[in-house]
């Protein structure tokens, strides 16, 4: 088994090269077959000078078998054959390695399919076919596609299709293009970059697209800052068309052309701009700006024979906000409203607050904090608690006061005792009875137990605390119209 290093290789003319083929046992003789049935018998012993095919290696007994060409030329160019004679084996061992001369190819041609209207010309979203070819490369050539710098990579490009010519060994190459053309793509280099190592540098074909589109839309309203009262200003709005667009502007129900000046002579419409590649900027020169001019809408329209594009314009004396202000500021700037930069931080201030209120007011319930603490658990304890507590409900009005059944069980042992203290209690009932209660004393159950006092002459509440309960009064706030009938059937 012969091991050739390298197997092939790829050298410019003039230069030289070296291949090994070689074996694990001695040799008796090295031979070398160059394309053109040239061969060489070669070793250490023989003179290196007489030729360019010269022996290289470490002799035949390593079992090396090795020539170096000097100054290759293209007749090198081909299959080199390595025969081996062993010490030890009757036949010869025979391997071969490839040599390629390169050969520069001939420089790309690139082919663009026609337009819609005319050769080459295209509008947006027409379908652009583009085919490279690069002939006649030793080895073949490598092909690249670049829009200006930016390479073109992906599904719009087609397998290469290589085609060789025996004879010289030569190849050529074929790649096509597919690509949707986008208004971004107008004024640019469509280039075919061949590579080879027989070129110096790359070799380029490119072609110019001219893709023809009407005035893109921007964000309306477009808003301009900076300006100073009493001081001249200039609107600057910059437009992509293709091909260069014509300008008016409509400035309170007048419309002024470009080159042209507004009937007070204060504002002047000057033709647009040509930046390159479709690229355009049209300018309002104002001689002094007033109050007036911050609360109109400028309105550019820019047209060409593909289509029109209306832009609104504000300006604003104040400098341009960020974030959260320049939101405010565009929500305000839609209904005529100038905000200066004082009263968009104000307004973003007062928002911010309203926020962190709300924000503290919802943790505080959910957390069961401050007065939120335990109320909807109070309520159902009240409502399902076997003695009969006091129910605050400060919304309403209605008083009743109703006694515990063993209360006033105790009076009916004296008639005429019980009937004075039943006339107090009935009193009571049309009497607005008021306990003044600790804001959110008790967190627990949210109930204040109240104790009514019927011996005392002045009948009145006492509140007492959780460990010191007796016979309890419910106290339910009813609306003033229950009041006024119970007073009136009272005195009645």
């Amino acid at each position: 088994m012969v091991d050739v290093s390298p197997k092939e290789a790829v050298v410019l003319p003039g230069r030289n090269v070296s291949f090994l083929c070689r074996v694990g046992v001695p040799l008796q003789y090295c031979r070398v077959e160059l394309p053109g049935s040239r061969s060489f018998n070669l070793n250490t012993k023989l003179s290196q000078t007489r030729n360019r095919v010269t022996y290289y290696g470490a002799g035949l007994s390593a079992g090396q078998c090795g020539f170096t060409i000097e100054q290759v030329t293209e007749e090198d160019n081909g299959k080199i054959k390595c025969y081996l004679g062993l010490e030890t084996e009757s036949q010869e061992a025979i391997d071969s390695v490839q040599l390629t001369v390169a050969k520069a190819p001939k420089s790309p041609e690139l082919d663009l399919s026609r337009g819609t209207d005319s050769l080459r010309v295209y509008k947006i979203h027409d379908v652009l076919q583009a085919s490279c070819v690069v002939r006649d490369g030793r080895p073949v050539a490598n092909i690249s596609w670049y829009l200006d710098d930016e390479p073109i990579v992906g599904d719009g490009l087609s397998m290469p299709t290589i085609i060789d010519f025996a004879k010289e060994d030569l190849h050529s190459k074929v790649q096509n293009l597919t690509r949707t053309l986008q208004p971004s793509d107008n004024g640019k280099l469509l280039k075919c970059v061949a590579s080879h190592p027989a070129l110096p540098e790359e070799s380029i074909a490119s072609r110019q697209l001219d893709v023809k589109y009407a005035p893109i839309p921007l964000t309306n309203p477009i808003d301009k800052f900076g300006f100073e009262l009493g001081k001249p200003g200039m609107i600057s709005i910059e437009i992509d068309a293709n091909p260069k667009p014509q300008i008016e502007w409509e400035i309170r129900g007048q419309k002024i052309r470009e080159g042209t000046i507004d009937n007070t002579g204060r504002i002047e419409a000057e033709s647009a701009q040509d930046l390159g590649r479709g690229h355009y900027v049209a300018n309002l020169r104002i001689a002094a700006i007033n109050k007036q001019d911050t609360e109109t809408q400028f309105i550019l329209t820019a047209y060409n024979d593909m289509g029109s594009q209306d832009y609104t314009v504000l300006i604003s004396t104040s400098a341009e906000p960020e974030g959260l202000q320049k939101f405010i500021y565009r929500r305000y700037s839609m209904y005529g409203v100038d905000l200066g930069v004082g009263t968009i931080v104000l307004i973003v201030m007062s928002i911010l607050f309203v926020m962190v209120i709300v924000f503290v007011v919802i943790f505080a319930r959910v957390k069961g904090k401050w007065c939120f603490s335990g109320s909807s658990e109070a309520r159902n304890v009240a409502e399902s608690s076997d003695t009969e507590s006091a129910d605050a409900r400060p919304k309403e009005k209605r008083n009743i006061l109703k006694l515990s059944k063993q209360k006033l069980n105790i009076f009916k042992k004296n008639d005429k005792v019980g009937q004075e203290i039943a006339e107090e209690a009935r009193k009571m009932e049309t009497d607005e009875v008021k306990i003044p209660l600790d804001e959110c004393k008790d967190e627990k159950d949210g109930i204040v137990y109240a104790e009514l006092d019927l011996v005392s002459q002045n009948l009145r509440p006492v509140v007492r605390n959780d460990d010191d309960k007796t016979e309890y009064a419910e106290i339910v706030y009813t609306p003033s119209e229950d009041k006024d009938k119970k007073e009136e059937k009272s005195t009645g």
